[in-house]
This record gives C-alpha cells, structure tokens and sequence, in this order.
C-alpha cells in the first residue's frame, strides 16, 4: 500500500490497515509530513506524528524529481492500494491521477479523502476540521444551551474520513475478481453522517434543535450529574431503566409522575433538578456502585490520564510502547479493533523520516551511487 498524505485523514486511514497487516509505503517530501512539525517532541521527533504513523515505511524523496517520479511509478505499479489526501490537482501534477494510476495498476484501489468531494461547488476548497464541525452543523449542536455552540475538541472530521477510508478499502480488497477501484471520501460529509440522529431531528421539525449540553435529545435522563464530590455519567434508555432507577432512589414518584421517554423528555429541566437535588447528597463513587449493581448505564468522567491508565484501558491494550530510533521509549494509543480476540496493532514503530528510502529505491533497481548522489543534493532523505 502507498501512502501519499499529511496530518491526520489518510495517514489513519492508513495506519489502520497496517494494524490489519498491510505493508505502507508512506511517501513523503523531503521536509517531511506536516505532522513531523507539531508538538509535543520527545529528542526532536514529534510525538504528534506518531499517533497515526506506527507501521510505516518512511520514503522521502522530492517528488519532481524524475528518478523518484520513476519510484513512485514503480511503487504504483505493485501496490494494491494507494490512498491520499492531498488538495485536488496535487495528484495530478505528481503524475498519479487516478486515470494515469489506472494505466499503472488496472487493478489498484485508488482512495482519495478530500474536503468536501471529488467534485461539487466546494471541491477546490481547502480545509481543517474545525472547518468541516461548523459547515457540517456539528458546532451548532455541541455545548450547553447558555453557554453557545461549542467545538468538538478531537479532531473527529479526520479520524471518522480516515475509519471511513479503511472500511472501503477494506471491502474494495475482498472483491473477486480484484478490479480497478476508486474510493471517494469526504471530511464534511463523515461529519454529516455520525449526527444523523440530529439531522432526523432537523428534517422532521424543519427547524435547527436546541442544543442540551451532555443531555441526549432522545432520551432523559441521560447526561452529566454532579454528585456532592464532582460529575459522573447517567444512561436511562428504558422505562424498565427508569423504573430501576426510582426504586435505588427510594423515589416512586418519579415513576408516576414521569411514565415514559416521552413524558421524561418533555419535561427534562424539572425531572433533572430534582435528581441533582438528590445526587448532590453524596459522593459521585456512591451512586456510581449504586447504579452499577442495579444494572444501569453509569460511570465516572476520567480526564485523559485516568482514562488511558484504567484498568479495562490497559486490559485491552489501548496505550501501545514502542523504542523509537531517534525518539527512544514512546507510547502511543492502541487499536480499538480486535481479531480472533487479539489485537491489532502494527509491531513496527513510527517511522523516522525517510527510514526506509536505501531500501525501497533499491527494490525499486536504483543503485546506490543514485541513492548517495540524490541524498547529497537534496533529492532524498536517508538517515
């Protein structure tokens, strides 16, 4: 597989198919992929590159220059799958549109994540995620009624085109006969897709919903409670849930005064305050133990640290050590994808830049005088 892509969309994209197995050539220009210069940085290498990148083959040659476009061509020709996110044209003037990588490769799976679509009025347009949260309508859901619309803090646009990406690629591969393929995704529209239960809300009322902070729209109570010692997490998705949830509570009363999802909702401000007014008795461990033996939904708001170190966390590999070539000991986030109950995490480490350029130009035939000359110049990078 050919990588060719900056920051987040395609290089996850193509990190979670090096966790499945795939071999990636990750093609980058001489200074590196973007990421390679954002903070943190462990002995100069970034650490921010590295979340996305475990796996990878690093090939670092300028682009223009003809032995690396007789590379590229190369790689093409034996690669089943090349993804890439770069601007609409960029492809093009590298010399690996999708009609020219057809001729290459009859059966290769093209993948393209762009912005807002192979085509359309916006197709030219570039963009970042926060970009894609506001036009998608996604920041005009998020936050709490008082406060104003609020900004996902993740850069979900990327990590929802790149999960996308892999899942097509994925089906394009079982395919048989293997045929040529090309996979179009959209960062606004993967946004436009995770908040279907919002856009249903929108279309049927023709008008936009109220925002409700950690509150669901569909169903109450289930949200964000304060107990006496901080926040924990409630989930009511039944009346037989609600039920449960009055008879820990010792409070019948809710029951016949809030019978149904429907009624609950309606009346969400005043059931909600009369439930704080009780968990503000004690502290958030009690309720959560509670709750939990009685079988409903609930559970703590870790902050990033706590939520990494937890015990299921670990359990199920969910932070990855690696001994980086230039960084030392880094620790990365794990896959959430299982196989036969094993993981599925790439051995290798991130790359350096351009770790594996002597030995991908040498499969490609350049010989090594070629390599030492295009390094020296400036041509290529090979540590």
């Amino acid at each position: 597989m050919v990588e060719l892509g900056n920051l987040i969309a395609a290089p996850y994209a193509a990190m979670l198919l090096a966790d499945l197995g795939a071999r990636v050539v990750k093609v980058e220009p001489v200074a590196g992929d973007l990421a390679r210069r954002f903070g943190p940085f462990q002995n100069g290498e970034s650490l921010f590159f590295m979340v996305v990148n475990r796996g990878k083959e690093s090939l670092a040659l300028d682009t223009e220059d003809w032995v690396s476009k007789r590379v590229l061509d190369n790689l093409v020709r034996k690669a089943d799958v090349l993804v890439n996110n770069l601007r609409q044209g960029a492809m093009e003037r590298l010399g690996l549109g999708a009609e020219r990588c057809r001729d290459l490769n009859p059966t290769l799976v093209y993948a393209s994540i762009s912005a807002f679509g192979a085509g359309g009025p916006y197709a030219r347009r570039a963009g970042v995620d926060v970009i894609f949260q506001g036009e998608s309508g996604m920041i005009s859901i998020t936050g709490e009624p008082k406060d104003g619309p609020r900004k996902t803090a993740t850069t979900i646009a990327d990590y929802t085109a790149g999960t996308n990406t892999a899942l097509a690629v994925a089906a394009a591969l079982a395919e048989r006969p293997r045929r040529w393929r090309r996979v179009d995704v959209s960062l606004r529209d993967g946004l436009l897709a995770v908040q279907s239960g919002w856009n249903a809300l929108a279309l049927h009322a023709g008008s936009q919903p109220e925002r409700t902070g950690t509150a669901s729209p569909f169903l109450t109570p289930n949200q964000v409670f304060m107990a006496a010692d901080g926040p924990f997490t409630l989930a009511i998705v039944s009346d037989r849930h609600f039920e449960l949830l009055a008879d820990v509570l010792e409070r019948p009363d809710l029951v016949s005064d809030y019978p149904s999802n429907a009624e609950r909702t309606a009346h969400r401000a005043t059931l909600v305050r009369k439930l704080t007014r009780v968990f503000a008795t004690r502290e958030a461990e009690h309720w959560i133990s509670l709750l939990d033996q009685a079988g409903l939904p609930v559970g703590r708001v870790l902050n990033l640290l706590q939520a990494l170190e937890d015990p299921q966390a670990r359990h199920n590999g969910m932070l990855v050590d690696y001994e980086h070539q230039v960084a030392g000991p880094v620790r990365v986030t794990g896959s959430p994808i299982r196989l036969d109950s094993s993981q599925t995490v790439a051995g290798a480490p991130p790359p350096a830049l351009g770790q594996h350029t002597r030995a991908i130009l040498g499969e490609a035939g350049v010989d090594e005088g070629t390599v030492a000359r295009m390094v020296a110049e400036g041509r290529a990078v090979a540590p």
